[in-house]
Parts: structure tokens; sequence; C-alpha cells
């Protein structure tokens, strides 16, 4: 019987989840036992600079 593979395992889903649904994209990042921990960091600190300057836009 064939093994399926998780969604957050497959590396090109998680990306377009990223793209079009971002909640669930940084979810899949997280869960992921696949994405080097490198990508992971880059993931993370390209949405936290985003909130942020959204966040002096919208209030500044």
């Amino acid at each position: 019987m064939k093994t399926k593979v998780k969604w957050y395992n497959d590396p090109q889903m998680v990306g377009t989840l990223l793209l079009f649904w971002p909640p669930l994209g940084i979810y899949g990042v997280y869960r992921s036992e696949t994405i080097e921990p490198k990508w992971k960091n880059v993931t993370y600190a390209t949405f936290v600079l985003a909130i942020i300057l959204l966040a002096t836009w919208y209030l500044g």
C-alpha cells in the first residue's frame, strides 16, 4: 500500500499556500519536516518584516 505524503511535507504545496493563503502556508512551514531550518527562518523573518513595515505604514 502506498503511503500518503502529508501536505505540509510537500515544499511546492507549502510555497503555493504561502502565496495564496499565507496563514496556512506559515503553518505548513512550521510543521514541515522536509523544509530546511534555514528556509524556515527566512520565511518567518520575511513575514515579521512585512508585518512591521505594514504596521509602521498604517500607523505612521
